[in-house]
């Protein structure tokens, strides 16, 4: 019987007394010995997640939406204790994406499941000033896509309010990048939005970063230097397709390290959640640097 500790945000999108009724009755299910921690808005879940490696737990669970998980990763991440350590998720977020990209269920029992019974996967993290990241950080329109999404309206429209931030940025006019790979020369850009992306795909289906494997010691680079309403429904239909990198108005970079600079400075998001941060920006690769447990079949 494994020992296992739940961070869990009773706060999250769609976590609340039922679900947390629902996980405990399916991780006895499943024979998993377990003790819950509640985050609050004084304790957060890197603080619970350092707090359970330096009682010695092995696997964490996290439950929560995004921001939940991210933070329960930057807690693994600042933690001293360099012996095996497993990270799950069980959703309960509005976005999901982290979950998504790894192909955990959204269900609760399926995902418990996964915990239980799934293979243990190494993915490289990306790390940007002192915050880690999974999946991705943006600036310009990526960031302000998130900014405008409110709390409020992410609970009433669910996805649907990131279309229409989206919507509203259209036209906006564009910024000056400058960036650097590796120890590459600097190049110089104008764009509307730079993502730099562990992991290429958002949800199901939009494979923004189409080269970007969270496997592969890498982070890319994507630049998108224009967002009229003529490119909209252009950009998605190659998103869905897989086939954003045949774009004009798109270019793609592969590094390790990255850095850039942009005019005016620009705000940032980092894997959904907005950040105490601004350009310039330093963007680098861990290689393997997170263990995840993940359904036996693989991530496509």
């Amino acid at each position: 019987m494994e020992n296992v500790t739940v961070v869990l945000n009773p706060a999250s999108g769609s976590t609340g007394d039922e679900f947390r009724g629902q996980l405990e009755n399916t991780l006895r299910k499943y024979s998993l010995r377990f003790e819950i921690q509640e985050t609050t808005p004084e304790i957060s879940g890197e603080d619970l997640a350092l707090r359970a490696v330096a009682n010695g737990a092995c696997h964490l669970i996290a439950c929560g939406g995004d921001g939940t998980v991210m933070s329960v990763i930057n807690g693994l991440g600042k933690s001293t204790n360099t012996g095996r350590l497993v990270l799950s998720i069980v959703p309960g977020g509005t976005a999901n994406l982290l979950a998504t990209a790894l192909n955990i269920p959204m269900e609760i029992e399926k995902a418990v499941q996964v915990a239980a019974e799934g293979r243990d996967l190494s993915i490289d993290l990306g790390r940007c000033n002192d915050k880690l990241f999974a999946l991705g950080l943006g600036l310009g329109l990526t960031e302000r896509l998130v900014s405008r999404a409110s709390s409020e309206e992410k609970e009433r429209l669910g996805k649907l309010a990131y279309v229409k931030a989206m919507l509203l940025e259209v036209g906006k006019r564009p910024s000056s990048f400058s960036f650097r790979l590796d120890d590459g020369a600097e190049q110089q850009q104008v764009g509307v939005a730079v993502v730099v992306a562990n992991a290429g795909q958002i949800g199901n289906n939009l494979h923004f970063a189409p080269n970007a494997k969270m496997e592969d010691g890498l982070l890319d680079l994507c630049l998108l230097h224009q967002f009229r309403l003529r490119d909209v429904a252009r950009l998605l239909l190659r998103a869905l397709l897989g086939r954003l990198q045949e774009d004009r108005a798109v270019s793609f970079h592969q590094a390790r390290k990255i850095e850039i600079r942009s005019t005016p400075p620009l705000d940032l998001q980092i894997d959904g959640e907005v950040v105490d941060m601004k350009t310039p920006l330093i963007a680098e690769v861990l290689p393997g640097a997170l263990t995840v447990r993940v359904p036996m079949e693989a991530i496509s």
